[in-house]
Order: structure tokens, then C-alpha cells, then sequence
């Protein structure tokens, strides 16, 4: 199955400060300084400090607001990867990004830099 590697290293973006936001239809893109960016075309799902699910991914049209903004001036202290299914960056104040591998075989996420495609 194909998917994200257990060996992916996303060790470069720890420290790095979330600036940017981006909502697209079929895609989100997170913005990051010094230079960074993860454009999500799969699902992903935002969680507080206590692994409440505060915000999430959606094939509907959303009548409630985006909560992404909450990450924005976060800073990044962690990451983990969930091999082959997900990954999740860790930020200043508890809140956890945890990004999501489609299941219909369509590009999932990229990461810049490294060209990291799934």
C-alpha cells in the first residue's frame, strides 16, 4: 500500500513558525517561515491540547467556520509519522495538525522543501 515512509524526516520544520494559510477547494496550504509549506489535498483534522478534534477536513460544503486560523504564530515542536497513513506536527500551546493519506489513490499532500510527494 502506497504511503507516507516510517523514514519520512520532518525533524527541518521544528521551529519553524506558522505564518500563512491558505484555503483552496480542493486544497489547504500552510506556510511556514524560515521557507516551508505543506499543501494538503487529503484529509486532515486539527486537535486542542487534550485531543479534542476541533476542526476538520470536509467533502461537503461547510456551513460552520474554519478553526485553522488558531495555528497561525504557532511554532512547530514536533512531528510524528503514523507510517503509511498519517503524520502529525505538534505546535506551541498543545494544538496538533494531523494530516491524512487518501484512500482513492489521488496526491494526498506535498511538502516543500524536499519535494516530498504523497
Amino acid at each position: 500500500m502506497p504511503g507516507i515512509p516510517a523514514n519520512l524526516d520532518l525533524s527541518f520544520l521544528r521551529g519553524a513558525e506558522l505564518v500563512q494559510v491558505c484555503l483552496g477547494t480542493w486544497q489547504v496550504q500552510f506556510h511556514f517561515a524560515p521557507q516551508a509549506s505543506v499543501s494538503v489535498e487529503g484529509d486532515w483534522e486539527l486537535a486542542d491540547e487534550e485531543g479534542r478534534i476541533i476542526d476538520r477536513s470536509s467533502d461537503t460544503i461547510r456551513e460552520e467556520p474554519f478553526h485553522l486560523h488558531l495555528l497561525l504564530q504557532r511554532v512547530v515542536v514536533g512531528a510524528e509519522v503514523s507510517a503509511p497513513l498519517s503524520f502529525a506536527l505538534r505546535f506551541t500551546g498543545g494544538l496538533v495538525l494531523r494530516v491524512f493519506v487518501r484512500s482513492d489513490g489521488y496526491e494526498s499532500f506535498s511538502i516543500q522543501p524536499g519535494n516530498i510527494f504523497v
